[in-house]
């Protein structure tokens, strides 16, 4: 008798969801935004609002969830609701924009966090091993990979709850840094704040995370929605008090333009050796979100060589159901960027793709209910609450944090475009020899 494929539950997907989102972004992007801003309280407005943005987007994709429960993320609704041209391109992007190159940008984060304890290992050979290890680590079964992202999520939680004791306890700046004022509120209306809001944006990326592996989730039309809602509500809460305990442990001179912003805050707040010990700590914390994204990547390269027949080398699974050539594909594209690229041009222009990917696919709520009441199909499960607010809000922040990123970092935002120019281009190519076996 064939054994059922194991499945996994809310507190996995949960899990999925919050490692995606609490990477590297969290412990780099504030010294980035540093250079372009400098009252505490425009750091929080702009934290907070790039919350707001992804609840309204998991909000608008637990509908989407609900209604079409599965695996692919962009790929599956993008070529059911619009065209499976755009569904094509989604995925592209999705695995290069969305995986392949957050992986190497959290690699590299463990990678400098890492050389602040060992300062004569490469923090590319420790980016490496760390990519090979979690790689190995997934290709064993699905039961593996669950228990070892429930630990490691486990781990990087405590890890942030300590640190924010210690901010609290030790901070040498009083709250009153963060309140407003004058120059607040004009810091929030000057295009540099277009792109600070840029930087949030790659750090709450991941909110959609469990609706790439929806096949592999228990009731997966309850689940699945509800995981994206309750892990960003609880990613949000984490990056404010995170960002208030950092912006209170050491000075904005200090953080401005640093990458390894918890190291530096580490250090106030423990000394050298500390700051050291912690920076390890953190650099373990990373470990979670390398794994949830290693977990979702080769699942829509899967989802893509199910249906397309020239990729059909991809959609091949292992007796534990592990897309391995997927997964290995993966692996190697991601040494490729980290033996190739910079942390700031790998970020922008994964950004400037996964941004338009994200605001079609929250539109798509809108299309999707058009397209019910246009057939008379009813919906059933999780409808969005004051539809279609969320999906307007959030593409309203979407189009102006595009609009800034291409005026003022034009140059590391063309890989991105290229990137969506090169996928809808492909789908041409990739049509005629597809027959369209697998059912969208």
């Amino acid at each position: 008798m064939k054994k059922s494929p194991r499945k996994v539950g809310l507190l996995t997907c949960i899990f999925l969801v919050a490692a995606t989102m609490v990477g590297n972004g969290i412990y780099t992007s504030l010294g980035m935004q540093l250079t372009t801003i400098s009252c505490g309280f425009t750091i929080l407005a702009l934290w907070g609002l790039g919350g707001l943005c992804a609840l309204c987007g998991a909000l608008s994709y637990a509908e989407l969830a609900a209604q079409m429960p599965h695996s692919g993320g962009e790929y599956y609704y993008f070529s059911k609701i619009y065209h499976p041209a755009l569904g094509m391109m989604a995925g592209i992007v999705a695995q290069i924009a969305g995986c392949i190159g957050p992986i190497a940008l959290a690699s590299m984060a463990f990678g400098t966090y890492f050389q602040a304890l060992c300062p004569q290992i490469n923090p590319l050979y420790s980016s490496v091993l760390l990519v090979t290890l979690v790689t190995l680590f997934h290709l064993v079964n699905l039961g593996v990979s669950a228990v070892f992202q429930d630990l490691t999520t486990g781990l990087k939680f405590l890890l942030i709850g300590f640190l924010c004791y210690l901010g609290f306890r030790y901070a040498v700046s009083p709250l009153a840094i963060l309140l407003p004022s004058k120059l607040a509120f004009k810091e929030l209306w000057q295009p540099s704040s277009g792109v600070t809001l840029l930087f949030c944006y790659y750090s709450y990326s991941g909110w959609n995370a469990a609706t790439y592996i929806a096949d592999e989730v228990m009731t997966s039309q309850k689940t699945v929605g509800r995981s994206l809602i309750i892990g960003t509500l609880l990613v949000t809460v984490v990056y404010l008090v995170m960002n208030t305990v950092f912006l209170m442990a050491a000075p904005v001179e200090e953080l401005r333009g640093v990458l390894d912003v918890g190291r530096v805050v580490a250090t106030h707040l423990l000394g050298p050796q500390g700051g050291r010990i912690l920076s390890l700590l953190i650099a373990v914390g990373l470990v979670a979100s390398v794994s949830a994204m290693t977990i979702i990547g080769p699942r829509i390269m899967e989802m893509m060589g199910k249906d397309l027949s020239v990729l059909r080398w991809f959609g091949q699974v292992s007796k534990e159901n592990i897309p391995i050539r997927a997964t290995l594909f993966q692996y190697v594209m991601v040494l490729v960027l980290l033996v190739t690229s910079s942390f700031k041009i790998v970020l922008v222009s994964t950004q400037f793709a996964i941004i338009s990917c994200e605001l079609l696919g929250v539109l798509s709520v809108m299309m999707l209910r058009r397209k019910n009441a246009a057939s008379r199909i009813k919906a059933t499960g999780f409808q969005c609450p004051f539809y279609p607010l969320p999906q307007l809000f959030f593409a309203l922040v979407s189009i102006m944090a595009l609009v800034y990123t291409a005026v003022t970092n034009w140059l590391e935002a063309l890989p991105g475009v290229g990137l969506i120019v090169v996928s809808l281009l492909a789908y041409t190519l990739i049509q005629r020899k597809t027959d369209h076996r697998y059912s969208i």
